[in-house]
């Protein structure tokens, strides 16, 4: 058996070195001689069309205020919501109708008298907390967000030791005793739980101040839709200002502000007897993000929220937002720029407020020693419900009109059609691409560059759109591209769906181009899928805060009323941005809008 092994081996061996016609055959198998790899430009037709209005409604965020961006124009914008309680809400330690009826059994049912002490508004902002090399410092106040060994405040102790040591990264000397971290044995006494934050989402001069005016509104909004027999949720548009048709109740607040980024902290109110060496009332008890925090007027709240107790009003939502129809928040008397985006997401309205109690003094069940003290809550009415975002655009321009370029903008702003190889969607080309039936698509772009003029005075302070988003205008869902993408990232939106593109890329510290890979849909378009080919639509392109929010909401567009749809991120994005299209001026003829395919050809 193993003299036959070693035959079979030997006439193998043999039979391979004589089979020349074999080696050739292999040698052309893989020879690159038949791979040839191309990269071609095609043309993409473009068509911007102007928003007139857009459903504004449940929105995430909010935006408030005025600003002005070049080539855009003026823009403002206030918001209107409903606020909720929860229903049939006690106040104190008894309902109102216990209270007045009295309890034999329980000589602590008195009347409570509840008192409003303060009421305050609060609305989060937006706040960044991107820090990719996860050293503990923030990329905004990093001084090299890539290196967790880097130094920012510069006392010789890295950001990542400091985070572990429990000390100031941004501060050389933690504790303020006038000894350095680097040296200094205690830094016991700084809070390493204290928070820098970086807002986001904060156009114009921060510094400003401006009133904050906050105003009742007697306009009841239906949360179900009359005309759709109350199935369905009824849809609110920008448009509309109901403070301005005069639908105005009691101001609530109108007093100068300024903006504060701080972390808001509150410290312990009584000190724990049980810890003598720790006062606790110098302990931070509760901490918040940086918000608007505005106070608002007691006698409202008393009259409309404590004096109604046990009465219908407070029975159920529909009830309280016909008793409390809603609330108008916008911004006046502002001599420079201010516009921002709120967190909608934990607005309320707090109401604290006393109210009487009884203090048995541990003596159940002897009067003779009773008291009566004061108590103290806080109600929180949380903003929610209907909510709508009023926009206006003053002395805009039809830039969309202007020869050579396309005109981007979120919120009230604008969206373009764009249209690959042909006007029609029905090329010759793709045609072309399809009867070749051996290549291989690589790589397709469209390639979008940023017009010099827009951005020939770029300075850091300058606005622009960071992310365009392409969809399909027929069905106003992403592309194949979009779906197969599996980057994403919790704290920096503008790294989702990075593979698949549309981010800001800058040259010479200058915005320069946008590039949206849509390899897999061009290859769609020239491959056969299940026997068929994938249609040639036209596309949708916007700017976008963040290509996640992909939820669509009704606009109509200006010059014929017709309704179209765009993302839910593209109304969260006031910015905007100026491309070239596909027929720049002259001189910019190389950077015309193009789409790029790299294939292989075999």
């Amino acid at each position: 058996m193993k003299h036959f092994n070693v035959l079979f081996l030997l006439l193998l061996i043999v039979n391979f070195s004589c089979n020349e016609d074999y080696n050739t055959v292999g040698i052309d198998l893989v020879s690159t001689s038949d791979f040839n790899t191309k990269t071609e430009y095609f043309p993409v037709y473009s068509k911007t069309d102007s928003i007139a209005d857009l459903q504004s409604d449940r929105q995430i965020y909010m935006h408030i205020g005025q600003f002005t961006l070049p080539f855009f124009g003026r823009s403002s914008a206030n918001f209107t919501t409903q606020i909720n309680i929860p229903p049939n809400s006690i106040f104190g330690n008894f309902s109102q109708n216990r209270e007045l009826q009295g309890d034999p059994n329980n000589t602590k049912v008195i009347e409570e008298n509840e008192r409003v002490k303060d009421v305050y508004l609060e609305i989060p902002f937006i706040v960044d907390q991107r820090d990719s090399d996860n050293d503990g410092v923030i990329d905004a106040f990093d001084i090299d967000p890539n290196d967790p060994n880097s130094d920012s405040d510069g006392d010789g102790v890295t950001d990542i030791e400091e985070r572990r040591n429990g000390t100031n990264p941004l501060d050389s000397d933690s504790d303020g005793d006038g000894v350095p971290d680097l040296t200094d044995t205690d830094n016991s006494s700084y809070d390493s739980e204290n928070k820098l934050y970086s807002v986001d989402s904060i156009y114009g001069n921060k510094n400003t101040q401006f009133n904050f005016k906050v105003t009742e509104l007697t306009y009841f909004f239906n949360d179900l839709d009359p005309d759709d027999n109350f199935e369905s949720i009824k849809p609110y548009y920008s448009q509309r200002d109901y403070y301005e048709e005069g639908f105005v109740g009691r101001v609530l607040a109108n007093y100068p502000y300024k903006l504060d980024f701080n972390e808001i902290r509150y410290n312990y109110k009584e000190d724990d007897p049980e810890t003598e060496s720790v006062d606790e009332t110098k302990l931070v008890e509760t901490r918040l993000t940086p918000r608007i925090r505005i106070p608002l007027d007691n006698s409202f709240f008393q009259e409309k929220i404590l004096d109604m107790e046990s009465t219908d009003a407070l029975e159920n939502a529909n009830n309280f937002h016909n008793h409390i129809k809603s609330i108008n928040f916008r911004i006046s008397n502002s001599n420079e720029d201010i516009y921002m985006l709120l967190n909608m997401t934990g607005a309320s309205i707090k109401v604290k407020y006393n109210f009487d109690l009884v203090n048995d003094n541990g003596t159940q069940n002897v009067l003779t020693d009773d008291t009566i003290e004061e108590g103290e809550r806080i109600l929180e009415l949380p903003i929610g419900g209907v909510k709508i975002n009023h926009f206006k655009n003053y002395h805009v321009s039809e830039n969309s009109l202007s020869s050579g370029k396309i005109y981007l903008k979120g919120g009230l702003g604008t969206r373009s059609i764009i249209n690959l190889f042909d006007k029609e969607g029905d090329s010759e080309v793709i045609e072309d691409l399809r009867i070749k039936n051996n290549i291989l698509i690589n790589e397709a772009n469209l390639i979008f560059y940023v017009d010099p003029l827009f951005v020939q005075n770029w300075n850091s302070e300058s606005l622009i759109a960071e992310r365009l988003y392409v969809y399909k205008t027929t069905d106003n869902l992403p592309l194949s591209d979009y779906f197969s993408d599996p980057t994403s990232s919790e704290t920096d939106p503008t790294l989702n769906k990075i593979l698949h593109g549309g981010k800001l890329e800058y040259k010479d510290n200058k915005p320069f181009r946008y590039k949206i890979n849509i390899t897999e849909h061009i290859s769609d378009l020239i491959n056969l899928n299940d026997g068929v080919y994938l249609e040639n639509i036209p596309l949708s392109l916007v700017v976008t805060s963040d290509v996640a929010f992909i939820r669509t909401r009704e606009a109509i567009l200006k010059n014929g009323n017709e309704k179209i749809t765009i993302p839910e991120g593209t109304i969260y994005n006031p910015l905007g941005t100026v491309i070239l299209n596909e027929n720049p001026p002259e001189e910019l003829s190389e950077k015309k809008l193009i789409l790029e395919i790299i294939y292989t050809e075999f």
